[in-house]
């Protein structure tokens, strides 16, 4: 009688300890693979970029490989057009601009430092890449105006920086702030400030 007692007692103890852990290991909630958000980015500098505007919004969709990896495509608005450079002598005047398509695209890399942390700091490299056409007008005295087109061709600009990463109560949507910078091929570097808002899922 007294080992069936042990045996009852014992089995009594068991069951809410499995239950318990079960219930744990069933309010554990899967880690994210997933974010998509949007940003407005700002650019700050006196030289004109034709891959990189002064203002535009920007898509993105990320994919983490781990709780601290993850790499990202954005489409962002572009469009603009920029001086390609004059030449006058006395005979000829040549102007030449930088058409850029209507959208850019970027490609980068990131790692998320802490865990469970209301801000998470990251840092971010990469590359910007924009489809454009360099239009040339001549103005002749003896001859009227001419305008030729280049083929489209690829630029990019390579981007490095950091921001940080805010998640709200829910510990899904979030709120981030990047700092960037890029180097066009004349060697004038700019600053890019990128605000925005996304979720994980």
């Amino acid at each position: 009688m007294g080992r069936i007692r042990w045996a009852i007692a014992l089995l009594a103890l068991m069951v809410p300890a499995e239950a318990k852990a079960q219930t744990a290991a069933t309010s554990v909630e899967p880690l994210p693979k997933w974010d998509v958000g949007g940003t407005v980015n700002i650019r700050f500098g006196q030289e004109d970029d034709a891959v990189i505007p002064l203002g535009a919004w920007t898509a993105e969709v990320g994919r983490y490989w781990t709780p601290h990896v993850k790499t990202s495509f954005a489409i962002m608005t572009a469009g603009q057009t920029t001086s390609g450079g004059a030449t006058v002598d006395p005979n000829f005047t040549t102007y030449t601009t930088i058409v850029t398509r209507p959208a850019a695209f970027a490609a980068t890399a990131s790692y998320q430092f802490f865990d469970n942390e209301f801000v998470h700091p990251y840092l971010s490299a990469g590359a910007r890449f924009g489809s454009t056409s360099r239009v040339t007008e001549v103005f002749s005295r003896s001859s009227p105006a001419s305008v030729s087109t280049t083929t489209e061709r690829i630029e990019v600009r390579p981007v490095a920086g950091g921001g940080f990463k805010s998640y709200f109560a829910n510990g899904r949507a979030f709120m981030r702030s990047e700092l960037l910078m890029s180097a066009d091929p004349r060697g004038s570097f700019h600053a890019i400030l990128q605000i925005g808002a996304g979720v994980d899922f």
